[in-house]
């Protein structure tokens, strides 16, 4: 059955399902020969692999999961994945009701409690209006040449034309197979590869319900989506040539990049790129913290967490030596952001008496042991979320933190909330490890294995960019490596348990570290022991103030 010219019209009855996975419509990636314009398949490492992560794959209209060529393969290296045939599409069952809200309840029924999504044009929409609905469904959401709506209106201009979007309905009305045909035309249309695309999706066999593929045509012209309220990570796949697509909606949306030379299809006619997009974006999911794992970690630190903190506790001290001296009108009201213990909010409290002084930290534990602590006290806690803090616009004249801000996921979003609470002329005292730290430790770990051991920092660079997007008039910010020495691997681990500071990262492995793999650790690390016999442990500290 050639998709271009014998399109196969089933009846309107129940189609045969895959049985993979046992779950209904799924299908996981086999192995093929790849395409000239495919890059071959590598050997999986399930070291790289995103932990217990699935990416669930939506094709576009006119299509069905054969639409995505070698992609799944190449994919699977570091995740796993199905790919989805849409109602009367591939060997899918067709639904009565092809209404968005129908079609998302046959989402609901059919993905997996969690996953990543990847969908294509009307499969991505599709995916971005499930990621709004079941938000706690989905982890991470990737599009490619999907719109915000496919057709033009007076509020939304970087879309298809209504009038070229009407002609198209009539001319599958009157000749699927014709209209078809031109779709195809209009995939590859000004694409780099266009003939070998073209001859590429003629040759798919592509089945489908009639009735099923002219209710999602009708759908595909209302849909509207809006991508704004969606706080999860997402990536945004356009061609600057795509005929169906404007480039111009790449506009609309956040974190979108753009593959030059390409058409409607670019994981077809640019995989190399997109795949790269992907991967950069999986990787980046590998490492997303896990807040609440972050606040249970710590909160179950909290009594030992001082004694462990040295490190910690003299460059807190360090940055209230630097406030007490430069100082010149007492703030009126101070937060200790990830106030932890309670340890440097005592010492706020101590040096500015008049003040308000509020200990705020994502850890309820760590809260109550504050609190507990220090409960004759002035002092005010508070547990909340530094990157959407419960405070009112300009009520903080100084925010000192710690050793904290590390654990925030996204730098704007926390450095417009910053902005946003300090008074004018506020300022911003901050302490975070820097990209470089435990540098010895990530490296020893690389000779073990592949997975996600030791947290990812941002760069002094990122910072600045961050804060200065934000709106602060004044930063003065430095990078500088401090060596802690250690006897022993062992004792270097021990030290980050008691502080909290664990791996906290969506790709972590889950199963325990083993006998043999620790062992091949600290043999890893002794190519590090200095000629004291100490092992040492780089911390890059940025650190400064920022003013508002």
């Amino acid at each position: 059955m050639n998709a271009a010219a014998d399109i196969c019209v089933r009846p309107q009855v129940g189609a045969v399902l895959y049985p993979c996975l046992s779950t209904p419509c799924l299908s996981t990636p086999s192995p093929s020969t790849p395409s000239p314009s495919t890059p071959s398949p590598s050997t999986p490492s399930p070291g790289n692999r995103l932990h217990q992560q699935t990416l669930v794959l939506v094709h576009g209209w006119g299509a069905d999961s054969q639409i995505w060529g070698q992609l799944p393969q190449q994919l699977s290296q570091w995740v796993d994945v199905i790919t989805l045939d849409l109602p009367g599409f591939g060997e899918s069952s067709v639904l009565q009701d092809y209404s968005a809200d129908s079609l998302l309840d046959w989402m609901q029924q059919t993905l997996p409690d969690q996953c990543l999504l990847l969908g294509l044009s009307l499969g991505g929409m599709l995916c971005q209006r499930y990621a709004a609905t079941y938000p706690q469904r989905v982890t991470g959401l990737i599009s490619i040449s999907t719109n915000n709506q496919f057709v033009a209106d007076s509020n939304y201009q970087a879309a298809m034309p209504r009038a070229d979007f009407e002609a198209f309905i009539r001319s599958w009305q009157s000749n699927p197979s014709s209209c078809l045909k031109r779709f195809a035309g209009l995939q590859a249309r000004a694409d780099s590869q266009q003939r070998q695309l073209t001859r590429q999706l003629r040759a798919m066999d592509i089945d489908f319900d009639f009735g099923a593929a002219g209710a999602l045509l009708k759908l595909l012209g209302e849909l509207k989506i809006s991508t704004t309220s969606l706080s999860l990570p997402s990536l945004s796949l356009f061609g600057d040539q795509d005929a169906l697509v404007p480039v111009q909606a790449a506009n609309q949306v956040a974190n979108a990049r753009i593959i030059a030379g390409a058409g409607h299809l670019p994981h077809l006619s640019a995989p190399q790129q997109v795949i790269g997009e992907i991967k950069g974006f999986l990787d980046n999911q590998r490492y997303r913290l896990d807040k609440p794992r972050v606040a249970d970690s710590f909160g179950r630190a909290a009594p030992r967490y001082d004694s462990a903190a040295k490190l910690q506790h003299r460059i807190g001290e360090q940055l209230l030596a630097h406030i007490q001296s430069q100082t010149q009108r007492a703030p009126d009201s101070i937060m200790d952001l990830g106030c932890g213990t309670g340890y440097h909010s005592i010492q706020l409290q101590q040096c500015f008496p008049e003040a308000r002084v509020l200990g705020l930290d994502i850890s309820a534990g760590m809260l109550a042991y504050a609190e507990a602590k220090y409960r004759h006290s002035d002092l005010q806690w508070l547990c909340g979320d530094a990157e959407n803090l419960a405070l009112a616009t300009g009520s903080q004249g100084l925010i000192f933190s710690n050793f904290a801000l590390q654990w925030c996921t996204c730098l704007e979003t926390l450095a417009a909330e910053l902005y946003r609470v300090l008074q004018p002329g506020g300022q911003l005292v901050l302490a975070v490890p820097g990209p470089e730290t435990l540098s010895e430790l990530r490296q020893a770990w690389a000779k073990v294995d592949n997975q996600v051991h030791i947290n990812r920092f941002a760069s002094l660079q990122q910072w600045q960019g961050a804060l200065a997007a934000a709106g602060f008039s004044s930063i003065e910010l430095t990078s500088e490596p401090l060596i802690e020495q250690h006897q022993s691997v062992r004792e270097l681990l021990l030290e980050l348990k008691n502080v909290g500071a664990h791996n906290n990262n969506a790709g972590k492995s889950l199963a325990v570290t083993g006998k043999q793999r620790l062992k091949a650790l600290y043999n890893a690390y002794e190519n590090y022991r200095l000629a004291n016999g100490e092992l040492p442990a780089t911390w890059e500290i940025i650190s400064g103030v920022v003013s508002k």
